[in-house]
């Protein structure tokens, strides 16, 4: 009876079907061109708060360049002296205002350590850190999706239960300590994996593998956890509802309505969370690479706060901060791409 009342509503005549519709308050502009749009204006002003604050903030940090160079036996004089020539001894909002010019033309200054173009070698370390991230996330979807949807159709058992404690411990157990507990099983104790460095996957794929697996095992751990049970949360829900019930009612397989159907339904909640994630092991990585000596964005910052170099980690921080910002409007695209409602033209 209720799939006879659907199929009268969703009955089209041919006149109905001839009449074009059109919406007076739909823009001529393509809506995904409009929201593309307005994510990159809003993403202007987050980004020029942002570096503002790094660039104030870092000043607050005892000591200075001048004093780094230097050294302990640097006098008076002669840090007064390098502060001058490096322009430290101009107002803040000069020195933020010259550094803004410099970057909008592609000059993100000068290492104050090596004394080479800061850019280039950010850029440099990029491949690992992205690497890195994007292997973490492969091996954590590739886990916790399966095993969240899976959990899900067991709410209540033996095999739920057992899935949310391990997932407690994966949230407990901090990434840095897991990754010195892999270290020492796997490669010192079983001597199957390296142990240090990395090797560029233009190099040798192999050996690139080699070098990352453990580090993004380390990483992907906690956000498997969290997407295990984000995932089982959001499939518990959809299962709950009624056009659900009605596809059971209806004889359909039940691993066509779980994997299907149901698991569609949640694919915004996996991109939202897998976004979040993302941008969180990001910030991860500056203790990963610090562990397993990886050329990463990470561990340049880490040296750039320890020498104070204004320039380098100032660079770092920025494209930090770009990549958060394209990230949060990948995953409004994604999400505003798969939802029904979207297709109608009504993009948020």
């Amino acid at each position: 009876m209720t799939a006879t009342v659907v199929s009268h509503e969703n009955a089209v005549t041919p006149e109905a079907e001839s009449i074009p519709t059109r919406n007076p308050h739909r823009s001529p502009v393509n809506p995904y061109v409009r929201m593309i749009a307005v994510r990159f204006a809003q993403m202007i002003p987050t980004a020029v708060i942002a570096s503002f604050l790094t660039f104030a903030l870092v000043r607050i940090i005892p000591g200075g360049p001048a004093e780094a160079l230097l050294g302990p036996n640097g006098s008076d004089e002669s840090i007064a002296a390098l502060n001058e020539r490096l322009g430290l001894n101009q107002p803040l909002l000069v020195q933020y205002w010259n550094w803004v010019v410099s970057a909008l033309h592609g000059d993100l200054g000068t290492s104050l350590q090596n004394s080479a173009p800061v850019g280039p070698q950010i850029f440099a370390r990029l491949p690992a850190s992205a690497e890195l991230v994007v292997l973490a996330l492969l091996l954590s979807a590739v886990v916790a999706i399966p095993l969240g949807v899976w959990t899900a159709t067991r709410q209540g058992r033996r095999s739920d239960g057992l899935t949310r404690t391990i997932s407690g411990i994966g949230l407990a157990v901090p990434d840095f300590f897991l990754a010195i507990v892999l270290v020492d099983v796997f490669a010192l104790g079983l001597g199957v994996l390296p142990v240090l460095g990395w090797v560029p996957l233009g190099d040798d794929v192999i050996a690139n593998l080699s070098h990352l697996v453990l580090p993004a095992t380390a990483l992907a751990a906690g956000a498997a956890s969290i997407a295990v049970r984000q995932t089982r949360a959001a499939m518990i829900e959809t299962l709950s509802g009624d056009y659900v019930r009605t596809a059971r009612a209806m004889g359909i397989d039940e691993r066509k309505i779980v994997w299907r159907y149901a698991l569609r339904n949640i694919v915004p909640t996996i991109v939202t969370v897998y976004g979040l994630l993302a941008v969180a092991m990001l910030g991860a990585t500056v203790i990963l690479e610090q562990i397993f000596v990886l050329p990463g964005l990470g561990s340049a910052l880490v040296i750039a706060i320890d020498t104070r170099d204004y320039p380098m980690l100032q660079g770092i921080v920025l494209l930090f901060v770009v990549i958060v910002l394209l990230v949060n409007i990948l995953v409004d695209i994604v999400n505003n791409m798969i939802s029904p409602q979207l297709r109608k033209g009504t993009i948020s």
